[in-house]
């Protein structure tokens, strides 16, 4: 190394002790034995070192006469494929190692057959070869022949038609009613059907099955009396006017009813007396509270509970357990005597089972009778139509001097009510108007925080 003087001085020798194992790793050179040592690890891995192995494996004699290579101008033979052996990514996967695993009693997936106790597995199979198989074995072999029975049965894919010897476009396919449309059903896929229909905006949905269920028994249109004929006969025209006087008379003693009830609630009161029940009302209660304010009550003392001792607990534990071993022998005592009573237990599944019965076909019937009357679709209720009657002297006799009732559109309106087409519901007449919202702007209201007397005292002191 050259100093600025242009003289060399030796570099300096770092001294290291040798006692140390850090300084013997750093000194020694141990390339030599780690080599011999990674020599000795191939060998260990291809199998043995090249000096043991035989020559027929590291050797091979060519036995084979040689041939005359063929003139490349003239090419007789087409030349062989490479026969493709296994791939390159699988033989990577290959063990190289031919080391012995150190382990040989290293955990793995033991087989299904290994699996299991052998002692129990040896009894299966003396059954099985007798010809005792369990019962789930034989649902499971069930099964499986019902599996295989449904898939023969089953209808194979349609193939798709290759050749079209008739018009595509034309009406002489068959006609595919699906929903409420008709499409031309070539012999084309499901799949296709649907992918044209959804492309060319016709494809029907599927819809909900409660969509399609009846919501009613009654008819769409039901026959009318025979009394509001125009000209019927004596009692049937007598039979209508009963049934309008029946309801006549059942709104009466309604109405009766309400004003019996609501009466006294109704009655007109003067302004004095009305004056006086409020003051006498509103003063109830505060001569009792003077009362109670003029003298004082003590809150009543309440003494701490003391704790149980010892002995008490014991005896709580001791009755306990007592309860419990009576509970336990008389739900005994009752097991033993159902024995004796199975012909009474019996009797009453019987009559139970009876009774079920009962209750189911009331039940359906209730269900039959609830499909004939509306449902309760609102808050509202349905008001069945008023009985459309002519009385005896407008009864004209001839079609042409017929006096109508009711009207056609709200006969149809009722009769989509009555069959929960649609719900019940009242006209509103009633307008809401709120009340508008004041409120001042910012722009016209003081301002805060701001004192006169501060604001004078500094204009004079300007001034």
């Amino acid at each position: 190394m050259m100093t600025a003087d242009g003289n060399s001085t030796k570099k300096k020798v770092k001294r290291i002790v040798k006692h140390k194992k850090k300084a013997w790793r750093i000194t020694s050179n141990v390339e030599d034995v780690e080599r011999f040592l990674e020599s000795k690890r191939l060998d260990e891995r291809l199998g043995a070192p090249f000096e043991e192995r035989p020559s027929e494996s590291l050797f091979v004699v060519d036995t084979k006469a040689e041939q005359d290579q063929p003139v490349k101008s003239e090419p007789t033979k087409k030349r062989k494929l490479k026969e493709i052996g296994p791939l390159k990514c699988y033989s990577i996967l290959t063990p190289k190692s031919a080391v012995i695993d150190p382990l040989k009693k290293r955990n793995r997936v033991r087989l299904p057959q290994e699996r299991g106790d052998p002692l129990l597995r040896k009894i299966m199979e003396e059954r099985r070869a007798n010809g005792k198989i369990p019962s789930r074995f034989i649902q499971s072999m069930k099964h499986h022949q019902e599996k295989v029975q449904e898939l023969a049965n089953k209808k194979k894919r349609e193939k798709l038609r290759t050749t079209f010897d008739f018009d595509l476009w034309g009406d002489a396919g068959d006609s595919l009613l699906i929903g409420d449309k008709k499409v031309v059903a070539l012999d084309l896929s499901d799949e296709l059907k649907t992918y044209t229909m959804e492309k060319t905006g016709k494809r029907i949905y599927s819809r909900p099955p409660t969509m399609f269920s009846k919501t009613t028994n009654l008819q769409p249109v039901e026959f009318p009396h025979p009394g509001t004929s125009y000209n019927p006969t004596f009692q049937d025209h007598q039979d209508l006017l009963k049934q309008a006087c029946a309801v006549e008379v059942k709104e009466l003693k309604e109405e009766a009813r309400t004003r019996r009830r609501l009466g006294p609630m109704l009655k007109k009161i003067p302004i004095q007396k009305k004056e006086a029940e409020w003051m006498s009302e509103m003063s109830q209660g505060l001569a009792d509270d003077e009362d109670e304010t003029d003298g004082e009550v003590e809150a009543p003392v309440v003494r701490p509970t003391k704790p149980k001792t010892m002995k008490q607990k014991r005896k709580a534990k001791a009755l306990k357990m007592q309860d419990m071993r009576r509970k336990k022998l008389k739900e005994a005592k009752k097991r033993l005597q159902e024995f004796d009573r199975l012909r009474s237990i019996r009797r009453e599944i019987r009559k139970s089972e009876e009774l079920t019965t009962k209750r189911i076909e009331i039940r359906k019937k209730e269900k039959e009778a609830k499909m004939l009357k509306p449902a309760m679709l609102s808050r509202h209720k349905y008001e069945p139509p008023q009985v459309e009657v002519n009385l005896s002297d407008e009864i004209a006799g001839t079609l042409r001097g017929l006096k109508t009732e009711g009207h056609v559109l709200i006969d149809r309106y009722k009769s989509l009510q009555r069959r929960n087409i649609i719900e019940p519901r009242i006209r509103q007449r009633v307008v809401l108007k709120y009340k508008h919202k004041v409120f001042t702007k910012r722009s016209h209201s003081e301002p805060k925080g701001i004192k006169v007397g501060n604001r004078n005292n500094s204009t004079t002191s300007g001034q």
